[in-house]
């Protein structure tokens, strides 16, 4: 218990400080609700297509299904640490723009409670909020305008304990809770040097927090040459709770106006995911996942016009290794591809702000007591020219370092 409670304040620490100091968007469209929401896939389930609510937590830490906890090994500790680098290029009616986000993706570390229990507790981002928004607005009453700039910042982030229980042979169920908070700025900057004044800065910061849960259910059934695996999730409606500050001021720090209040919470929508997963013993595994969202019930908190609506995201992909020969290294790496498409919850001047991608991955032992450095790559689209909007591409590489300690087996002596 003293090293679980020394990894779990070292994560902590760890976290509060990368989460001040890295960029995780630089996309516009952060500028909607809670920001660009994070993916919750582990290292190895984002090489395939992001699918994964059937698989069960066989070696590895599966976020997306708390019920695949019931699967890990009872004499085993494990340790995942991941993070991400994305180019991203931006292109808007013959202007193209890019950058360089990263952020780290997850800390997380599970072990078997009991024969049927399996636990793990992890932090990760929840969303992100990176963007620089210019704008020409009109003097009531004349023909000039002044320059304003958007610049928006901040994000949420999620700390979550998970446990998966096995009913029957075939049957586990699982919950996780999370706690959800964070902050999102809007510094509002009116440009009057034109015009012989100080320019005006209107700094708007939202606060939100709230306990999330989720529940899971997975199937799973040995074949002659193989296994069969199913799964859903539901993460239900919730409140997000919401606190406002605002002030107004110039450059010379004069304060025109400051106020604290409470602010409408902010629904997250009903989320169900239901996916179907076939490995068979010469080394493959097929899995693919179907999810839906209600987001036409989630009020907005952006400057700019966009309205939010129910989205479908499809997720598919293939894992596969050679025949197991630990004298061969090449046999022991686990090669993954995979796809997703997802039609978007973000509508903006009435286009649908969809994305699509494909994607590939690989694992690699780096020692024989299990410690594996997982490697992904996608390549996505989303979002589009039409209507003067913006066309993003991205190239995302995901790596995690997990490790798997036998800390609940007896030492042998001689």
């Amino acid at each position: 218990m003293k090293k679980i409670f020394l990894i779990i304040s070292s994560l902590l620490m760890v976290w509060h400080y990368t989460v001040k100091s890295q960029n995780s968007t630089s996309s516009p469209y952060s500028v909607y609700g809670f920001g660009v929401l994070e993916s919750t896939t582990n290292t190895i389930n984002s090489g395939m297509g992001g699918s994964g609510v059937a698989l069960p937590s066989n070696g590895y830490l599966n976020y997306q299904n708390p019920a695949s906890l019931s699967a890990l090994d009872s004499l085993t500790f494990y340790f995942n640490i991941q993070a991400k680098g994305i180019i991203n290029h931006y292109s808007m009616s013959g202007k193209a723009q890019s950058n360089f986000d990263s952020n780290i993706d997850a800390f997380s570390f599970g072990f078997r409670v009991a024969r049927f229990w399996g636990m793990s507790f992890g932090l990760y981002p929840f969303s992100s909020v990176g963007y620089t928004i210019e704008q020409e607005n009109d003097i009531l009453g004349s023909s000039l305008t002044y320059p304003v700039i958007l610049e928006g910042s901040g994000g949420l982030s999620r700390i979550s304990l998970s446990n998966g229980f096995r009913l029957t042979k075939n049957f586990s169920v699982g919950l996780d809770a999370s706690f959800i908070w964070g902050s999102t700025d809007i510094v509002e900057t009116a440009d009057y040097s034109a015009l012989g004044q100080n320019n005006i800065i209107n700094t708007r910061k939202w606060y939100f927090n709230n306990l999330l849960l989720k529940y899971g259910l997975q199937y799973q059934s040995k074949q002659k040459h193989g296994a069969l695996f199913a799964g859903i999730s539901w993460q239900p409606e919730t409140n997000i709770y919401a606190t406002f500050n605002q002030t107004i001021e110039d450059e010379s720090t004069t304060s025109y106006y400051e106020n604290d209040a409470s602010a409408d919470d902010v629904i997250l929508p009903n989320m169900y995911s239901a996916g179907f997963a076939i490995s068979k013993d010469k080394g493959w595994t097929f899995s693919a996942d179907y999810s839906f969202a209600k987001w036409s019930v989630l009020n907005d908190y952006s400057t700019l016009k966009g309205t939010f609506s129910d989205s479908y995201t499809v997720n598919t992909g293939i894992a596969y290794s050679l025949p197991k020969n630990k004298s061969k290294f090449i046999n022991q790496i686990q090669w993954r591809a995979g796809a997703f498409y997802s039609d978007g919850y973000l509508k903006v001047k009435e286009q649908k702000i969809d994305e699509k991608g494909i994607t590939a991955g690989l694992s690699l032992p780096l020692s024989r007591n299990g410690n594996i450095l997982h490697i992904s790559y996608a390549y996505s689209l989303k979002g589009t020219s039409k209507s003067s909007l913006v066309r993003e591409q991205y190239h995302t590489i995901k790596i995690g370092f997990s490790m798997t300690e036998r800390w609940f087996s007896k030492s042998m002596f001689y």
